[in-house]
């Protein structure tokens, strides 16, 4: 009986290290070693860029291209659904919006994302708000994409919604140029 008893606990004892290394283990693919997606926006830029009707419409042409990188050497991302807004302001003037339908990233590969817009925006701005914009060579923005996606390493899948967040300074046309170029500006992603 005694020995009955003790080949009992010592299965049980080994079964509970053995979770244990498991749990360990998963821990770190799941959370230690996988990377986040990368986004940054690697061109935006401003075709037209004026304010009109007794400077209360602006009216642009606003392109913005960015990409997705998966820096991971295994275990590729699917997208479900990816939305990207560009907002000025407090978030209550909104620029662009784009959705991009399901798609899959691949390890070490990316995608690339492209918006375009020809829109007229009533805008509320003081005269020294007017005065300022006339006067600007950037534009100062923020570029949201924002998604749910999951990955797959093994067996065992990971889903989750995440943010990335881009604060871009748009070169605007003066004379006919461009004031300065565009810097690439990489993203800041929130998991949640």
């Amino acid at each position: 009986m005694a020995k009955c008893i003790g080949i009992i606990l010592s299965t049980i004892g080994t079964l509970v290290v053995l979770g244990a290394i498991s749990g360990f283990t998963s821990y770190l693919v799941f959370n230690g070693r996988t990377k986040h997606i990368r986004y940054e926006v690697f061109e935006a830029s401003f075709t037209q860029f004026e304010l009109a009707n007794n400077n209360i419409t602006l009216q642009y042409n606003l392109a913005i291209n960015a990409s997705a990188t998966n820096p991971n050497k295994k275990g590729a991302y699917h997208f479900e659904q990816v939305m990207t807004v560009a907002y000025f302001g407090f978030k209550n003037n909104i620029l662009s919006a784009s959705t991009f339908e399901r798609f899959d990233l691949p390890h070490n590969r990316v995608a690339y994302l492209a918006s375009s817009e020809n829109q007229a925006l009533r805008v509320d701005l003081t005269a020294d708000e007017v005065s300022k914009l006339r006067s600007a060579t950037v534009f100062d923005m923020m570029w949201v994409a924002s998604g749910r996606s999951s990955t797959k390493l093994g067996r065992r899948h990971t889903h989750f919604n995440y943010n990335a967040v881009c604060y871009l300074r748009v070169p605007l046309i003066s004379d006919g140029k461009f004031a300065q170029r565009f810097n690439v500006t990489m993203c800041t992603v929130h998991k949640h």
